[in-house]
């Protein structure tokens, strides 16, 4: 039994403090929020009996609480060089992921899932196409239920497919997957790292631990990884895009439908189950979702889209006459990357948020740009800009927190002013 602190209160510092609290540690709890909802979840972990109130510190974090800790356990949301990791540095006490926490406690073989994008889309298949093959299979992680919550039910017999972030993967010490997967990688989370090699570097500990037996997938199309491919010791190294020929014996080209037919082939499901599956995929909620066809104009809610290279997958993905709304919370990279693609697809820019100037910078003099003072603004002259066959793309190449709670409440306001759209016409 260790006395083991928790930093941060979102999701999974909750998950990570329960299931702290069910091996019997000592939960202690520091956030530096200390608003009404972030005591309702202090009071709620203290109802459950999860951690004593004399145990929890709001509203700071100091060293004289943190030094009382065996052990410390960070949510994503927490910068690697935040106050409270300092401290528990400077006072050697062991910093680890509520990640690498939930692992240590997995009875269950791992496929673990990373990339700048794509990685929902990707879990949320493996998951399904698993299920398909008779499997208990298990989706968490990053995709917005965290690891630690689902520990209690995850069997020695379960495959656990994990959808994992940068941040996450910075303070892992053991976490090892039994099949690891990395998408693609662009300029992302800059605005969280100091520079692309710190993000790349964090990306590439997926494969850190592992070893003969194992399995790592990459995608060739991407010169970053296939440069990597070949210093990689320990597991067995494939291309997702080559693996069994998926692609040409099927005639598919997504890469995300390749890393999820490799990931579940490794496994052991039969190819038709995994056809089956990809057959009757509609997609995922707020990832090219479409809302609704409005006076001959299509509505797509892309809000997941929190990179520059999503924002390129879904100018491919879609026809041209398309009015994009974009912006946010800037978080690093080049907006003039999509230049070809704007000059070809998109009649319209509609900027959003705290990453307008960086995206008049990147494609000023391309096509009219209109800066909107609020995201009804946005959708409203999207809608009057759209010409009849086109369609108005909500994919914002931003993080959603100068403005929403996340890219959820984002995707969930815009189809709400689209319905309100529909109702006045």
């Amino acid at each position: 039994m260790a006395k083991v602190i928790v930093v941060g209160l979102a999701k999974s510092g909750v998950e990570a403090a329960r299931l702290l609290a069910s091996r019997k540690d000592t939960v202690f709890i520091t956030e530096f929020k200390d608003d009404m909802a972030t005591r309702k979840i202090a009071a709620l972990l203290v109802k459950e009996g999860a951690v004593k109130p004399r145990n929890i510190e709001l509203g700071c974090h100091t060293g004289k609480f943190i030094k009382k800790a065996d052990l410390m356990v960070v949510s994503p949301g927490v910068r690697r060089d935040a106050g409270p990791i300092k401290l528990a540095e400077a006072g050697k006490i062991p910093v680890i992921s509520e990640l690498e926490l939930a692992y240590t406690m997995c009875p269950a073989p791992i496929i673990a899932v990373t990339g700048t994008s794509g990685k929902t889309t990707t879990v949320t298949l493996i998951g399904r196409m698993l299920r398909a093959g008779g499997f208990d299979a298990i989706v968490c992680g990053n995709i917005g239920n965290p690891f630690s919550g689902e520990i209690k039910r995850i069997k020695k017999d379960s495959v656990v497919i994990l959808e994992v972030s940068s941040f996450q993967l910075e303070l892992i010490d053991k976490f090892r997957p039994r099949v690891s997967v990395i998408l693609n990688i662009s300029d992302n989370h800059l605005d969280r790292h100091k520079d692309m090699n710190e993000y790349v570097t964090a990306k590439f500990r997926i494969f850190l631990n592992q070893k003969r037996g194992d399995t790592l997938l990459l995608n060739k199309n991407d010169e970053l990884l296939r440069g990597v491919a070949g210093i990689v010791k320990g597991p067995r190294m494939e291309f997702f895009n080559e693996y069994k020929d998926f692609g040409p014996r099927h005639k598919i080209l997504n890469e995300d439908f390749l890393a999820s037919l490799s990931a579940a082939s490794i496994m052991g499901v039969d190819d038709a189950k995994m056809l089956e599956v990809l057959r009757d995929f509609k997609g995922i909620e707020h990832r090219l979702e479409h809302v609704a066809n409005i006076n001959g104009v299509d509505f797509v809610n892309d809000s997941k889209a929190t990179t520059i290279s999503s924002v390129e997958w879904a100018l491919k993905s879609l026809e041209e006459n398309i009015v994009l709304i974009m912006g946010g919370k800037y978080k690093g990279g080049d907006f003039g990357l999509l230049k070809p693609l704007v000059e070809k697809k998109v009649d319209y820019i509609i900027s959003i948020g705290e990453a307008r100037p960086q995206i008049k910078s990147g494609l000023s003099g391309v096509k009219p740009i209109f800066e909107a003072s609020s995201f009804s603004d946005a959708v409203s002259e999207g809608f009057k800009k759209a010409r009849k066959g086109g369609r108005v793309l909500l994919s914002p190449g931003c993080s959603s927190f100068d403005m929403f709670e996340n890219y959820k409440e984002r995707g969930k306001i815009f189809k709400e002013l689209v319905n309100e759209i529909r109702k006045s016409e």
